[in-house]
């Protein structure tokens, strides 16, 4: 089953100086006639345009990891990332009612550590999937936190994508 899933992720640049905000489209599982019709559009956009734009298609085949979180404890998901690249991961806890927050934490010493999603408080009647993307140029790890503070153990599954790209 696929589905067209429009994610607006705007990411905070934290300098000397205010740069402002970046906007960036996910789409994950899309249908194959979207990808069509982007191929036909795309010579009409400028690559400016288009570096905004990523892709993931998860199938079957791409390994899910189960873990269980233990009431009242918070528990962290470190994907590791070597080169440049884009980052795609789903995550879903069963019984919700958890908070998730996730950030890039750069490798070098003097890198700053990026807040990829703020810390929110997240339901059942929210979402039932997380899909979330980062793009860095320099290695490093984003780390997922998952806090659940119910007095219940709550199961957590998630995946992840790379997909290098040169400048």
């Amino acid at each position: 089953m696929t589905h067209l899933i429009f994610l607006p992720l705007f990411v905070k640049i934290r300098t000397n100086i205010d740069i402002g905000f970046w906007i960036l489209k996910v789409f994950i599982n899309v249908p194959w006639w979207y990808l069509a019709f982007n191929r036909m559009i795309s010579p009409f956009l400028t690559q400016r345009t288009k570096s905004k734009f990523v892709y993931a298609k998860f199938t079957v085949v791409d390994a899910v990891t189960d873990v269980t979180i233990k009431p009242a404890t918070k528990h962290t998901v470190e994907l590791p990332i070597i080169e440049k690249c884009n980052m795609v991961w789903e995550l879903r806890v069963v019984g919700w009612d958890v908070n998730y927050g996730a950030e890039f934490v750069p490798a070098a010493e003097d890198g700053y550590t990026v807040i990829v999603s703020k810390t929110r408080k997240v339901s059942s009647v929210d979402e039932t999937v997380i899909s979330d993307s980062f793009k860095t140029g320099e290695p490093g790890k984003v780390v997922l936190t998952i806090d659940n503070q119910t007095s219940k153990k709550k199961k957590l599954l998630y995946r992840s994508k790379t997909k290098a790209y040169h400048d």
